[in-house]
């Protein structure tokens, strides 16, 4: 008997599609939790700033937990999702190398939600944005130094 895999990935031409809102996240290779290293995560955000301005993808919301990354981006003007996401995922692990971290640095894939009409982007950032604070690891979103937007002014 042939053994079937669950397709995750929506049709390729849905992340490219202008406008498409989307929640993505990206958990580290084991869920280690690599982004406990402040250097570390500032390369990796860094990094992220360099990409979404040379590829014009709008990154409303990033937020590197110590294990997963959470975005709210949108397709670019050079890259759709699938590929920004891929070739940032390749970039930041030539970076952990760097770091002395061995091997993979993600999981394969990444979770993707996109943002249906009645959703309200905003609200979705703000939902990243206060993830640690969820996480009890800190009291108020501006307070962690690895949370932001590339798109607001907050």
């Amino acid at each position: 008997m042939q053994k079937f895999h669950k397709k995750i990935r929506l049709d390729r031409d849905v992340y490219a599609i202008e406008g498409a809102m989307c929640f993505i996240t990206i958990c580290t290779e084991g869920k280690t939790p690599s982004f406990q290293n402040e250097a570390l995560t500032r390369a990796f955000i860094d990094q992220l700033k360099t990409d979404a301005e040379s590829c014009g993808v709008p990154v409303f919301a990033y937020c590197f937990m110590p294990d997963h990354v959470h975005l709210v981006i949108a397709p670019g003007t050079e890259k759709d999702i699938v590929e920004f996401v891929g070739e940032y995922k390749g970039r930041a692990t030539r970076i952990a190398w760097g770091f002395g971290i061995k091997g993979k640095c993600w999981q394969t894939s990444f979770h993707d939600h996109f943002l249906r009409k009645e959703e309200d982007v905003r609200d979705t950032v703000m939902y990243v944005l206060n993830n640690p604070v969820r996480k009890g690891l800190v009291t108020e979103w501006r307070e962690y130094p690895y949370a932001g937007s590339l798109v607001y002014e907050l």
